[in-house]
């Protein structure tokens, strides 16, 4: 939900003379992971709508709610191990997001006329949730090798 990239349009030399012709064309545009999931819907672009729902969301949501039960499953380490197995298999798709970010800031800063993206916060607090979920598995896997 946090703003993630913002995308400032420009046509070179004669963004100016764009700029009084179409303003609102001209404006900066921010775009949260879930805003880009309702724009995507609301244009009709449902197969891309629908993938990132699964991979940006869904994925990563499933995710932390493994590790969060396999965390408070001390006692039952068959439980553990499964869930493990498929936090690991899901933790695979987590950086598609990360991948897909950085693709999208590459597209846009070869644009003519030098239209810029700019990461914002919520970028990095996405990238840090990855890397933190990262760090967790460790954590949960050596805690669980240790038993």
């Amino acid at each position: 939900m946090a703003p993630t990239l913002t995308i400032v349009p420009s046509a070179g030399e004669l963004t100016w003379f764009f700029e009084l012709l179409s303003p609102e064309d001209f404006k900066p545009t921010t775009y949260s992971i879930l805003g880009v999931i309702e724009k995507l819907f609301s244009t009709g672009d449902v197969f891309l709508g629908a993938v990132l729902v699964i991979f940006s969301v869904l994925f990563p949501v499933g995710k932390l709610s493994l590790y969060w039960i396999a965390a408070g499953c001390e006692s039952d380490i068959g439980r553990i191990t499964g869930l493990l197995k498929w936090a690991h298999r899901a933790g695979k798709f987590s950086m598609a997001e990360v991948f897909a970010l950085a693709l999208m800031v590459v597209v846009v800063k070869t644009l003519p006329g030098g239209s810029t993206a700019e990461v914002q916060w919520g970028a990095y607090v996405f990238v840090a949730s990855v890397l933190g979920t990262i760090l967790v598995s460790f954590g949960l896997d050596r805690s669980h090798d240790s038993k």
